[in-house]
């Protein structure tokens, strides 16, 4: 996942980077959700397995719901206040080769949210 963060609305809301990767952590976690196999087990039996459940956030909307900061007047900041989240590649390197020789690279990107090349 990757989140772009607005400095300007931390500074206005007090909040720092940290502040941010903190409530990340905390709210997507992969979490024990038991064994199979464990005492008291029936004799004779030599494996024991940990189960762990998925982490719940998956997607940049389930993201953006993590709470940041939760006000006394009961208002929430949400990461998505905060910072455009988005999806990015797994893997960011690139192998060029032109008539099987090894050839330089150049990635062009349209700008999120743009229709038209400027």
């Amino acid at each position: 996942m990757r989140i772009w963060v607005k400095p300007d609305l931390l500074a206005k809301l007090g909040l720092t980077v940290p502040d941010l990767a903190r409530a990340v952590q905390q709210q997507s976690t992969v979490n024990p959700a038991g064994q199979v196999g464990a005492e008291p087990a029936p004799k004779g039996k030599e494996m024991t397995y940990t189960l762990r459940a998925q982490g719940r956030l998956q997607t940049p909307e389930e993201f953006g719901q993590v709470v940041v900061r939760s006000n006394p007047d009961g208002s929430v900041v949400r990461l998505k206040d905060v910072a455009r989240i988005e999806l990015g590649a797994q893997n960011y390197q690139q192998v060029a080769r032109f008539g099987g020789q090894p050839a330089g690279i150049i990635a062009v990107f349209r700008r999120p949210g743009r229709t038209r090349w400027q």
